[in-house]
């Protein structure tokens, strides 16, 4: 009987040292992954309160006369920065777009079917302001060709804005894991009134 017993509790030990690995990186990585959701949802929070305000200012005539693209983009930016301070566990923030989507500034007026896809698209050529971000400071203007003309506010035909958020996710538990991603808001800006 003993033999047995022994040949048992050393089957257990052998079976747990295979396992317990196993767990443990099943386990960090359902951890990454449930963080990496988290900073996601910051960001699209983060890109949703920026667009909202970008709605509301529009072409800047809200702030008052002679007001430049870079007062209302700095504005845009100051808005979304302490969410996404406050709320980024593991990721960095890298730049912050501001940008008239693709298709956009057509005339469209939700009653015919001269609108953009809704999908938000980035095209390079588009017009866009990018503005890095080191930190919770924001650096010079990468580009700035999406100018306040464009953020036209007639109704009907108000333009699409889009407001994306570009950072770099690194894994509190397995520090090979890092990722570069972004997420995006597009928003109809709103009338005068």
């Amino acid at each position: 009987m003993r033999p047995a017993r022994r040949r048992s509790r050393g089957q257990s030990l052998v079976e747990l040292a295979v396992l317990l690995p196993v767990m443990v990186i099943l386990f960090m990585g359902a951890w990454t992954a449930a963080d990496l959701v988290a900073d996601n949802n910051t960001a699209i929070q983060a890109t949703q309160e920026g667009a909202r305000y970008a709605a509301e200012l529009g072409d800047g005539s809200s702030m008052g006369t002679g007001v430049t693209v870079n007062q209302v983009d700095t504005a845009i930016v100051e808005q979304m920065l302490p969410v996404l301070h406050s709320q980024f566990t593991n990721a960095v923030i890298n730049e912050i777009d501001i940008y008239q989507p693709e298709g956009s500034g057509n005339d469209c007026t939700f009653t015919t079917s001269s609108c953009p896809p809704d999908n938000g698209a980035y095209v390079t050529g588009d017009p866009v302001d990018q503005w890095p971000i080191s930190g919770t400071t924001i650096g010079t203007p990468l580009q700035l060709t999406y100018t306040l003309a464009l953020r036209d506010q007639i109704h009907p035909f108000e333009s699409e804005l889009g407001v994306r958020v570009r950072f770099t996710y690194t894994s509190p538990t397995m520090q090979v894991f890092t990722q570069t991603d972004f997420q995006y808001t597009v928003v109809r800006l709103a009338p005068e009134e």
